[in-house]
């Protein structure tokens, strides 16, 4: 029987976690070519040892819950520089229901924004016009496009669906999907036409790979902001090890 660790017994895991650990699926938050996905990529470079089949998942709640269910491991995004409190909102709530077990690793990765055109628009220099991404990405993008204001359209699926959309010739021409620079790995057809568009070039988030469980019971916000507060300090520690 796994034993959970609370705020208190938190650092008694750090010896274990820092001997690695290769698990045979890791369930990532949101989806494939999400900022997620590149830190996922960027942790498997750095820690060959870690590296597993991906699944993606979604919310930070449904990776907690799938990765619990299949007995694997949990990706999901934690801290945020440009957040208030820092901590990720999501994953605050997915602790209210799963504990953490152990931290398996820590990585903090600069959130780069890039703007991706079909590569027939890029090469005929068709001009942007509507720009196309989650909402907060557009929020975080005003200094760029203050200069020529372009539409904007609202993919609550996320910055990869927005580039799929693009991608796949369902906007309009001249529409450019605003998102992780992978996605055009994604999306062979995609070519990035400006990097580094984001407002914030200090903004990094910071992920943690862990192994959880559910609660019994779920617990208060507060308490699972503790918790998770703990978590991170934890896997700070182990990336510095």
């Amino acid at each position: 029987m796994r034993t959970t660790l609370g705020i208190v017994s938190l650092t008694t895991a750090l010896v274990f976690s820092a001997n690695g650990y290769a698990a045979e699926q890791i369930f990532v938050q949101a989806s494939k070519g999400s900022f997620n996905d590149a830190a996922i990529q960027r942790l498997f470079a750095e820690q060959p040892g870690l590296e597993a089949a991906v699944s993606f998942a979604g919310t930070p709640l449904n990776t907690f819950e799938q990765a619990a269910s299949s007995e694997a491991l949990a990706f999901s995004a934690v801290e945020n520089s440009t957040i208030d409190g820092k901590l990720v909102q999501a994953t605050v709530k997915a602790f209210q229901q799963y504990q953490l077990v152990d931290v398996k690793a820590f990585i903090t990765t600069p959130i780069e924004m890039c703007v991706l055109q079909p590569k027939s628009d890029a090469e005929k220099g068709v001009k942007i016009n509507t720009i196309a991404s989650h909402p907060a990405a557009l929020k975080q993008i005003d200094s760029w496009k203050h200069s020529f204001k372009p539409a904007e359209l609202e993919i609550p699926e996320g910055t990869a669906a927005a580039a799929r959309m693009v991608s796949a010739g369902e906007l309009p021409s001249g529409t450019a999907a605003i998102g992780a620079c992978v996605l055009n790995t994604v999306y062979p057809n995609l070519a990035i036409v400006e990097q580094g568009v984001q407002d914030n070039k200090n903004n990094k988030t910071s992920f943690m790979l862990m192994d959880v469980e559910p609660r019994s019971a779920s617990i208060s916000e507060p308490q699972a902001r503790a918790e998770l507060a703990a978590a991170i300090e934890l896997g700070k520690k182990l990336a510095t090890r």
